[in-house]
């Protein structure tokens, strides 16, 4: 079942991505259906992240 918006906003999401979250050394793993707006961001921001309430996050998990 396709969740109803996004993990960032009320958009409806366009696609479920592995996305890994951090802050220094503290990783997590994470699948997040995102929307167009946010997996563009987090895609543009590349390796260093996109920051979002304190913690950096970008797609995949290597």
């Amino acid at each position: 079942m396709v969740r109803q918006r996004c993990a960032f906003c009320t958009e409806h999401p366009i696609e479920e991505a592995a996305v890994l979250r951090w802050i220094g050394e503290d990783r997590e793993r994470l699948t997040l259906w995102l929307c167009d707006r946010h997996l563009r961001r987090m895609q543009r921001a590349g390796r260093d992240g996109w920051e979002h309430k304190g913690k950096l996050h970008k797609i995949g998990w290597w």
